[in-house]
């Protein structure tokens, strides 16, 4: 994710809509190779605080290892300067609401998440069909997401489920307004042959999290999709059903559709009456198996988050969207390592859970083990 992220920096320099103040990293090898593919005059840090210190900074993106965000936010927040972060925010739900607590109200315009997602074409027509009720209300989502190829060497991973099915939590939550779910419950299994590169100990996992309302989200993550990269969603109400990106191989269009007619109306049962396809990025050598589907969508995250904080305006996804899927994630981990463990995302008098700092005491009881885990 560095190297796409600096891709796409690097073209927004080339085009004039930034300068490339500096690049930095902790790791002497990948700086290295970092700086064959930027312009001489950018500068370089060994460490966050360093770069922080440059007096003309104005944005920051960090793509460092999920352990490391919490200190790399705080060294440019601290500093008044807004980063877009990888996700998930950071490791643990108490690192979070430490965060939050910290930049109070400032915290709004001096973090954005890397939820590519809120910035997909596809994606975002279905919420514009969901949002005008063409579907009724939301009763069922189905969530996919499966790599075409084991995690890279060296990769650092909180878990399959934190790690992958976050994308998955952000994509389900999004859909009804970010309320945390009132349950979440999770399966993990290993299927051979498979090199568990990152010790993650599955290579599928299944999500379900159900919400106050009893609207229902399966979320399905695998690593064992070797005929392509995998990725969409379906939505389903009373008056429809909404279809994203349908599996087309290893490279194809991106397909949004909306079905309608239930058999109760004037519209034929199951009606495709709108229908849309937008293009994948053409795939280059050396990028990663996710990023012909989700490239323009990269793009577009980038450059809202440079105008946001050209305006002065609050990033989103932002601290609120963080703490929130990275509590339903975590907890998701440690019901898949707990055999299909149910969570009840409540407090201790029954009340939801409200705040990140609500949340950080509830993950005290329940995540302690799982989030320590490297």
């Amino acid at each position: 994710m560095g190297r796409v992220h600096l891709e796409h920096l690097v073209r927004l320099h080339e085009a004039g809509g930034i300068e490339l103040a500096a690049i930095g990293d902790r790791w002497p090898p990948f700086l290295e190779s970092a700086r064959a593919h930027v312009p001489p005059a950018v500068g370089v840090a060994g460490t966050p605080d360093d770069m922080a210190a440059n007096d003309g900074l104005d944005a920051a993106v960090i793509v460092s290892r999920t352990g490391d965000h919490a200190r790399d936010i705080l060294a440019f927040a601290r500093r008044g300067i807004p980063v877009l972060v990888e996700k998930p925010l950071v490791r643990t739900v108490a690192e979070a609401a430490a965060i939050v607590r910290e930049l109070g109200a400032a915290g709004s315009r001096l973090v954005q998440v890397a939820f590519q997602r809120h910035y997909d074409q596809a994606t975002r027509l279905a919420s514009q069909w969901v949002s005008r009720g063409l579907i009724g209300s939301l009763q069922q989502s189905h969530h996919v997401l499966q790599d075409k190829n084991p995690t890279p060497i060296g990769y650092q991973s909180c878990g399959i489920t934190a790690d992958m099915a976050i994308h998955l939590v952000h994509e389900a939550m999004s859909f009804r307004g970010f309320e945390l779910p009132r349950r979440v419950q999770a399966l993990q299994f290993m299927s051979p042959p498979y090199e568990d590169r990152a010790g993650e100990k599955a290579n599928i996992v299944h999500v379900f999290c159900q919400w106050d309302d009893g609207s229902l989200a399966h979320l399905w993550g695998s690593r064992i999709n070797s005929t392509g990269y995998d990725n969409g969603f379906t939505l389903t109400g009373p008056g429809g059903r909404i279809d994203v990106g349908e599996f087309v191989g290893d490279f194809g269009p991106i397909s949004a559709r909306l079905w309608q007619g239930t058999g109760g109306g004037p519209v034929p049962r199951g009606s495709l009456v709108e229908s849309h396809a937008f293009p994948m990025a053409p795939p280059r050598e050396g990028h990663p198996d996710f990023y012909a589907r989700f490239a323009t969508a990269y793009d577009a995250e980038l450059r809202e988050f440079v105008q946001r904080v050209s305006d002065g305006a609050s990033l989103e996804p932002g601290l609120d969207v963080g703490w929130k899927t990275l509590l339903v994630a975590n907890l998701a981990e440690a019901s898949a390592r707990q055999n299909g463990r149910l969570f009840e995302l409540t407090r201790p008098d029954g009340r939801p859970i409200a705040s990140a700092d609500e949340a950080a005491a509830f993950a005290a009881t329940t995540l302690s083990e799982v989030e320590q885990e490297p």
